[in-house]
């Protein structure tokens, strides 16, 4: 079995890659691999180059960027719903995974760091096994539970991105 990176968190290349937007904190993808055991790379680390103040990659580049390296075992880690609009057809050309965040309500995941790596470590735990077993791109949405459930809601999208309405069903667990 192959083995890339070079944290003490690696990954085997049949093992999904979890790329964290720059929408969230790379301090979460720390806390998260630190308390999920699977690695999660903030976006800053796969541009190490780059002063990320001035000049951070933009989902265009993203994309091609994560589908090269991963392919659909590729995961990209977003709030970003915008980009669902925007870069839907970058997506599927470049057949990346993509787990997008949603508050409670449709909103923002406005909670606190500590609270984020949290919630987003149970996540991954969730949608680890989905992503691992998938033969194509995955694309899963997790908000938190009405009410305030105790676990998130995972669902899958059923369909393209490309279709609308988009049909998000509930993800089958375990």
């Amino acid at each position: 079995m192959w083995w890339i990176g070079s944290s003490s968190l690696q990954r085997s290349v049949s093992e999904p890659f979890f790329l964290l937007d720059q929408c969230l904190s790379h301090r979460i993808a720390y806390g998260v691999s630190r308390v999920s055991g699977y690695p999660v790379t903030p976006v800053r680390d796969e541009w190490p180059e780059r002063d990320l103040s001035v000049n951070a990659p933009k989902d265009w580049e993203i994309i091609p960027h994560l589908g090269a390296k991963a392919g659909h075992l590729g995961v990209w880690i977003t709030l970003d719903w915008g980009a669902l609009a925007e870069y839907a057809h970058l997506i599927e050309r470049h057949r990346i995974s993509v787990l997008w965040l949603r508050g409670a309500e449709g909103g923002g995941f406005s909670l606190l760091r500590a609270q984020q790596s949290q919630l987003l470590a149970e996540v991954i735990g969730m949608a680890y096994p989905i992503f691992a077993a998938a033969t194509a791109p995955v694309y899963l949405r997790a908000r938190l539970a009405p009410g305030g459930g105790a676990l998130p809601v995972l669902e899958r999208l059923a369909g393209s991105l490309l279709e609308a309405p988009l049909r998000w069903v509930a993800a089958p667990l375990g």
